[in-house]
């Protein structure tokens, strides 16, 4: 996408592009639904993941922790793409998370 790194912006301009279900990779434990589409929730870590588990959808922090390989966390980001993408709510939309977050790119210069 070619759009500035900030996610809310970035992640709007793949909706517009035509997206319909964003994964979003967090470390930190960003609370973003990117509404209008479902968004998967990558959790880096385990801690992080631990800490706000209900808005969180998969832990791929197992990965670093040597609990699961890349393959099988693979196969489950696979697989609850699938399952968004047939209905099921993302950990997000119950919390309603993603109201805001829908930001288009402005033209010109950003401050």
């Amino acid at each position: 996408m070619d759009s500035p790194g900030y996610d809310p912006i970035s992640v709007t301009g793949q909706i517009a592009s035509g997206s319909n279900v964003v994964c979003f990779t967090t470390g930190r434990g960003s609370v973003s639904g990117f509404k209008p589409v479902p968004c998967i929730k990558l959790a880096t870590n385990t801690s992080m993941f631990n800490r706000i588990s209900e808005d969180m959808d998969i832990n791929c922090g197992t990965i670093a922790d040597g609990n699961k390989s890349i393959a099988e966390v693979g196969e489950e980001i696979f697989e609850k793409i699938l399952a968004i993408a047939s209905g099921t709510e993302s950990a997000s939309e119950p919390l309603g998370y993603g109201n805001n977050e829908f930001v288009p790119w402005p033209i010109g210069a950003v401050t």
